[in-house]
């Protein structure tokens, strides 16, 4: 769970975000266009996508609604040297996880990517647990939006310890807004002095 389709034309630049993924410990699949990167661009892959905006054949928009026909929860974080506000927000609106300008530090595209592969972990875990499951149901199981509430709440609480009781190291973990990160505290009474050590 720790891939990156990298969709880049620019060599140069391809090779060094694959150089950084490596560093981070992350897997890259670098990619020269968004023909190559296709066929990897499935609903269940186990990663995230880095894609240029402006290439030569496709755009990174094309990329995105793909992407999204796919699997909308699958992260997809934009790069352009050519940044401005419009732009920005259609990348927004349109459903990517992240927008980055060219050129980034280092440690902006790892914190996007892992902030991301966060996520994506998070929905491919509750799909499968869905699938288990929905085979495991009998007749008498509790229905299903219990069940994935109880998930919902266990994921919550190991993030929550894991973070030592912070609340905004914990929603950074999981991808998600720290007002969300306190609304479902909130609906499972979840304290967050409870899950600080010593």
């Amino acid at each position: 769970m720790n891939k990156v389709l990298i969709i880049e034309d620019d060599t140069a630049l391809r090779a060094a975000i694959a150089q950084t993924v490596e560093l981070a410990d992350l897997t890259p699949i670098p990619t020269n266009g968004f023909t190559q990167a296709r066929r990897s661009i499935r609903a269940n892959f186990a990663g995230v996508i880095l894609s240029d905006i402006r290439m030569p054949d496709h755009s990174g928009f094309e990329v995105l609604d793909f992407v999204n026909s796919k699997d909308p929860e699958l992260p997809v974080i934009l790069l352009t040297g050519h940044s401005d506000v419009p732009t920005a927000m259609r990348a927004m609106k349109a459903g990517a996880y992240d927008y980055l300008e060219k050129p980034f530090e280092p440690d902006r595209l790892v914190d996007s990517i892992t902030r991301a592969l966060d996520h994506r972990r998070v929905v491919l875990d509750n799909r499968a647990l869905k699938v288990e499951l929905d085979q495991r149901a009998g007749p008498d199981d509790r229905p299903l939006a219990t069940r994935l509430e109880d998930h919902e709440k266990a994921i919550l609480e190991q993030a929550l310890a894991e973070a030592d009781g912070k609340v905004a190291v914990a929603a950074d973990r999981l991808a998600i807004p720290r007002n969300t990160m306190y609304d479902r505290m909130a609906k499972f009474n979840l304290v967050a002095k409870a899950f600080r050590g010593g």
